[in-house]
């Protein structure tokens, strides 16, 4: 199994962000997709991200949520973009005062395609992730 987490303090209230996490289906404050196709409501529900130059998508699915907690569980299904097996992640907001500590806890079995070092893939998104917090806490506090 392949472990890791992105923690982050960003400098905007706990509400702010929840308003953008918990909206599982909008990413508009995230520069990476061209669109994002969703499916259902609530837990169970699907989103498909489609990454500008990629006809395949990236779909994940909200697994639970938990407003009082601001915290969520989803998978990142195979196929598509997505090469890694079983990856889960746990993404959690803890307010600090005017600060918001968000943490994205993620694992993955292994890799659907030979020739490429897992360890590589845990970089590539643990940048991802450190990217996309910035963004959030950017587009929460224009919000």
């Amino acid at each position: 199994m392949h472990q890791f987490t992105v923690k982050k303090t960003l400098d905007v209230g706990i509400t702010e962000l929840w308003a953008l996490v918990s909206d599982f289906a909008n990413l508009d404050w995230y520069e990476g997709p061209e669109r994002v196709e969703r499916e259902g409501e609530g837990p169970g529900m699907k989103r498909r991200i489609f990454m500008a130059g990629s006809d395949a998508p990236v779909e994940e699915q909200l697994l639970s949520i938990d407003h009082a907690a601001h915290r969520m569980e989803y998978a990142v299904l195979e196929g598509g973009m997505n090469i890694m097996r079983d990856y889960r992640v746990v993404a959690e907001l803890q307010a600090n005062g005017d600060t918001t500590q968000a943490t994205w806890d993620a694992q993955f079995s292994g890799l659907t395609v030979d020739g490429v070092d897992p360890e590589m893939m845990v970089q590539v998104m643990s940048d991802t992730y450190a990217s996309m917090l910035g963004a959030m806490a950017n587009a929460a506090r224009n919000a």
